[in-house]
């Protein structure tokens, strides 16, 4: 079973392209579950799962896309799948199968005016972890100028999920440089947290989860392959100026695969 999914997935030759530049912008944040060959079997293995979690960006149409737990091989998959999309990535270490928060965005819409990648950690500029933390943990920027001149920053991040204390300092980190923001920022990822909990206080009152603009709630968007308890863990923070016009979750399953242990999210709008 194992070598058919790898050998489907290694001739795909399916291509999911860029939206064409509009008014509004569309942004998803989707944990896509690490390439786990120790653990995922069947259809929880990234062979037979990447397929759908193509088909679910091909869906929703992002301008940007921001992606957690990605490792190598699936970065790579990426790379040769998304056409019309640039990226920026670094990994939270220099392990052999380390994890990344890469963000992808439409090359034909925006210019690339600074990116990078700090640590959530007293020592952001340099790789490092708090003592209490299992796993280093970071966020990856992109500055990005619209092709009708606007700038804004999106930050794409990935905390403890263990201990939270951990995950009310790492997020500080970057709350911090939110609070230092001269433009527009977009905060996106898998907080490790549910609605109401400390960490996300810093962004409840810098920014706007993209559910308050509309009045809504998702329900869990950690969905554990449907066999652990669900949680609300996914967020997409806006600028409160921003002009909501959808957001939401895409809960797909395609013959009985989930294509991530997390739904993707969106939010479409207007700066």
């Amino acid at each position: 079973m194992k070598f058919l999914s790898h050998l489907t997935y290694a001739l795909s030759c399916k291509r999911v392209a860029a939206p064409v530049p509009g008014e509004d912008l569309t942004v998803v944040s989707y944990n896509i579950r690490y390439f786990n060959n120790n653990a995922d079997f069947g259809k929880c293995h990234w062979y037979a799962r990447a397929k759908y979690v193509l088909r679910n960006i091909e869906t929703l149409q992002p301008d940007v896309l921001c992606l957690q737990e990605v490792h190598q091989p699936q970065f790579d998959y990426f790379k040769k799948h998304l056409v019309g999309y640039d990226s920026v990535i670094g990994y939270r270490d220099d392990s052999a199968n380390s994890e990344a928060c890469p963000i992808y965005y439409s090359s034909a819409r925006f210019k690339l005016l600074d990116s990078g990648t700090f640590w959530l950690s007293d020592t952001p500029d340099v790789m490092s972890k708090f003592e209490e933390s299992w796993h280093y943990r970071i966020c990856t920027f992109a500055r990005l100028q619209d092709k009708d001149g606007s700038v804004f920053t999106v930050y794409n991040v990935h905390p403890d999920y263990r201990i939270e204390d951990v995950r009310i300092r790492q997020l500080a980190v970057l709350a911090d440089r939110v609070r230092k923001a001269e433009e527009n920022v977009i905060v996106t990822g898998d907080f490790n947290a549910e609605k109401g909990e400390k960490c996300l206080e810093p962004f409840e009152e810098l920014l706007k989860d993209s559910k308050d603009f509309a009045g809504v709630t998702f329900g869990y968007t950690f969905n554990g392959f449907g066999v652990k308890p669900g949680e609300g863990i996914d967020f997409i923070y806006l600028p409160k100026s921003a002009t909501l016009k959808e957001t939401g979750i895409l809960k797909k399953l395609y013959h009985g695969v989930y294509p991530s242990d997390h739904y993707p999210i969106f939010a479409r709008f207007t700066l």
